[in-house]
């Protein structure tokens, strides 16, 4: 269950304070995370336990509402993502390993590789810019840049590519190509860029 932190017209973080004083147990306080995809989300993820917590909570009239007069009622999509909380737990553990694979690249997969936004920012967190080669999952990973300029040549694209061998022998060849590679500047064919 997400929730989006601007749809509210409260302090963000209320939810979270309303909880922490109406549960009993720590893994349901801890329960509630920012998923951090990039520095603009502000999306707060809120795991089975946590809502199961508020879900009591509000059933129990015990969550402040905006007019005193309102009762719960149901809340069939609430209990339709608790039905399915062994799955959402699941789905949490895996984007927290993948977070820690930032920090600690023993928790990759050879599968994870395929990742081109989960290589590119274990590359960063672990070489920084640049080009460069990591061990990752037993596989040794090599990280390649080629830059492309701007038909006015004032910028650069980059194209930033990662490559290995997988175990099963076959190479494998991931990357992002900027727009400015297809640019005339770049094209032998158009001469370069240059006037004939």
């Amino acid at each position: 269950m997400e929730v989006d932190r601007a749809a509210y017209d409260h302090p963000p973080k209320l939810g979270i304070r309303c909880l922490a004083f109406q549960t009993s147990t720590d893994e349901q306080r801890h329960d509630i995370h920012y998923r951090d995809r990039n520095m603009l989300d502000m999306v707060q993820e809120v795991g089975p336990d946590a809502a199961t917590a508020i879900v009591e909570a509000y059933k129990a009239g015990k969550l402040p509402m905006l007019k005193v007069s309102l009762r719960p009622s149901a809340v069939p999509e609430a209990e339709a993502y608790l039905s399915e909380a062994p799955r959402h737990r699941q789905t949490i553990a895996e984007r927290q390993r993948l977070k820690r694979a930032l920090s600690d690249p023993s928790v990759l997969t050879e599968s994870d590789l395929e990742n081109y936004r989960l290589l590119d920012s274990v590359f960063f967190a672990l070489k920084g810019k640049g080009e460069g080669t990591l061990v990752l999952a037993g596989i040794t990973v090599t990280k390649s840049l080629a830059g492309y300029s701007s038909n006015s040549g004032k910028t650069t694209g980059w194209r930033v590519s990662f490559s290995w061998t997988g175990s099963d022998g076959r190479g494998r060849l991931i990357e992002r190509v900027p727009p400015e590679a297809s640019n005339r500047r770049n094209d032998p064919e158009r001469n370069w860029g240059l006037y004939e």
